[in-house]
Order: structure tokens, then sequence, then C-alpha cells
């Protein structure tokens, strides 16, 4: 019917022309100008795969050029089978790291999105009985893949929207732990949407931690309809983290979203979709501007073994920060995504100014 779902677009990507390397620069000078815009001056961002055909040394030889980047990457490196990802190992890409790139974790997406019924549920979605979702591994190669980087020290984000998949994955990183145990490890799951009681357990046993994206533009209106009123009761937590004591930080999930800060930072507070006037979903789960900030920033810090470095405005510190049109902290927290940036500092040097 013309709908490409998850791996199928592979299809279509293959038909895209690859592009050079003068492409790709003026796309990530681009990316930074546009993040610059909003204030941001890190990122965690996956980027390996985003053309297929272009080796990830060449993204990864651009990333690290010195005065191509106004925004610090860590790499979220995406890599689908345990021969690729040994010889990234290998090659030794895996451990680099200076003031303006990082080698981050290990990406995996282990399932789709809710629009498309693709995120993989433990039960039949409520409104498509005959749909449960859509597992992109099996078991054995998610055992294998998240196995590997454990073993090789580093760490894993692993994309999974659907209960069905976090049990995947919960199994997954048990079973690496048990083969090899590390304290600090920093393993997390990215989205962390669709979730039950029994997992959130889970998570605080095995030393987890998330990357939430709190914009709630789309999902929230669908939650209910898509899962049921029983899932949407424990799903999308926010607040329940922060008291088990489960780490967390936050993101935008661009270019889904716009990579707009206040924007997730005032979905975080009012558990309502910009400009709503309805109920807030689960207002429960709402943040303090305070958390939500630290979210953003200290939070995003550790979550890239970055913390004493960078995320906060101290001493001994990188010298990033933004100029912002008004202050977090005295606005109403519904009108907190019309607040920008005037100007943004990477280094100490002004890399944007409005």
């Amino acid at each position: 019917n013309g709908q490409f779902f998850e791996n199928a677009v592979a299809v279509v990507y293959a038909g895209i022309p690859e592009p050079d390397e003068a492409q790709l620069c003026a796309m990530l000078r681009a990316s930074c100008e546009r993040l610059n815009r909003y204030g941001i001056t890190s990122c965690q961002s996956d980027d390996y795969e985003t053309f297929p055909g272009v080796p990830y040394k060449t993204v990864q030889k651009l990333l690290r050029t010195p005065g191509l980047m106004t925004v610090r990457v860590n790499e979220q490196a995406q890599f689908t089978n345990v021969e690729a990802l040994s010889a990234y190992i290998e090659s030794g890409d895996a451990y680099f790291e200076d003031d303006m790139f990082r080698a981050g974790p290990l990406k995996i997406i282990s399932d789709g999105s809710l629009g498309a019924r693709t995120a993989c549920l433990s039960r039949p979605y409520a409104d498509d009985e005959n749909a449960r979702g859509i597992p992109l591994y099996t078991n054995a190669e998610l055992n294998g893949l998240i196995s590997l980087a454990n073993e090789k020290g580093l760490s894993v984000a692993v994309h999974a929207i659907g209960d069905g998949a976090l049990d995947n994955v919960l199994d997954a990183y048990e079973k690496a732990l048990h083969e090899h145990p590390r304290d600090d490890h920093r393993h997390g799951i990215v989205h962390f949407q669709i979730v039950r009681r029994d997992q959130i357990e889970r998570m605080k046993k095995l030393k987890l931690r998330v990357n939430l994206q709190s914009i709630l533009d789309y999902d929230t209106h669908i939650v209910c309809e898509r899962v049921g009123d029983e899932l949407a009761s424990t799903s999308y937590p926010a607040k329940t983290l922060l008291n088990a004591r489960i780490p967390f930080s936050n993101g935008s999930d661009a270019p889904v979203e716009e990579p707009n800060v206040m924007r997730g930072m005032e979905c975080a507070v009012t558990r309502r979709s910009i400009g709503s006037t309805d109920a807030p979903y689960r207002p429960e789960e709402a943040l303090t501007v305070r958390e939500a900030i630290d979210s953003f920033t200290k939070s995003g810090a550790v979550a890239s073994f970055e913390e004493g470095k960078k995320g906060e405005i101290a001493n001994g510190q990188l010298a990033d920060f933004v100029v912002l049109s008004e202050d977090p902290f005295k606005a109403d927290a519904n009108t907190l995504h019309r607040i920008e940036a005037e100007a943004t500092y990477l280094g100490g040097k002004c890399v944007y100014k409005k």
C-alpha cells in the first residue's frame, strides 16, 4: 500500500544518492547552526548509519575535524551486527575522546514507534488486536551486541518504546552483566515510553539509566487509544524515576521533533502538549523547572561520562552557556516554549547571537 515500516525504509534509502564530503560538511555546519540557535552546545547524536553506503569513518573524520563543529558531540554509534561492532572496537575508534568529540555508547534500535503501531508491546494493541509491534532484532542478536559491548567496556543505549521490547532489552542487559559484571556501566534505555511498574523495579536492580524525551506533542493524544488505560497509567514516567533514584537525562528526539529544549522543558513541567488546554497527562509525573533544567544539562553530562567537565556553570568546567530572553524560574510554565536563546557560547566564544 506504499507504506514502509522500520527496516523496510532501507529500500527507499538505497535509492538516495550518497553525499560527498563537501555535502556532509555543509549538513554538519547547518546542523550546528540550528542547534546553536536553540542554545545547544552539546548533543548526543546517532550519525554513523544516516546514509547507507557512506562509511562510518567518513562521518567520524568530519565530526573530528578541528574548527568544523560548534557543538560538542557524544556519538551514539549504531552498528547492527556483531561483526561490524567487533571491527569498530578493534579499530580503537570506540574509545576516542577530546573536548569536541567523544565516542559514546553503542546505539541499538530495538523496536518502532507508537504512532505506526510498530512499538513492540507485551500484548496486542488496544485499537488493533492483530498488531503487537515489531521487534527489530532476535533475542540472540540483541544478546550478542549488548554482551560484546559490555565485555569491551562500552556503554549501550537501546531505543525501546514498547514494554515488550523493553522486556527483551532488560533480559539482554541482565545476561550481559551476569557474564561480565560492571559497577559504572551507564547502560540505558532511550525513550522508555510504554512501561510497567515491574520493569521500573528491574531497571533499578540493574542500575540502568533512561534517556527521556519529555516533548509530548503527539503520543499522549494517542497513548490510551493505542495501549489501553492500564498500560497508559504507568507509562511516560519522569517523577517516578526521580523518586526511585533511577538516573535520567532529557533530550529532544530530533529530527522527529524540533531540537528545542524550551519546548521539551515546558512539556516536562506541564505534562501537556504545547498550547494545549487539555487536562495534563499523568500530572503526578510532572517535573519542577529546576528538575527539568537539570535533566537537560547536568544529567546529560553524566550520561556521557562528562560530569565535572560540563553541564553546570562552575569553576573548572567548560564555558558553555546560553543567554535566555526570559528567566524560566519566573515565567509562566505554559509560556516556557516562548523563551528564546539570545546568545550561545561554546568554550567562552560566542557561536550564536540573535
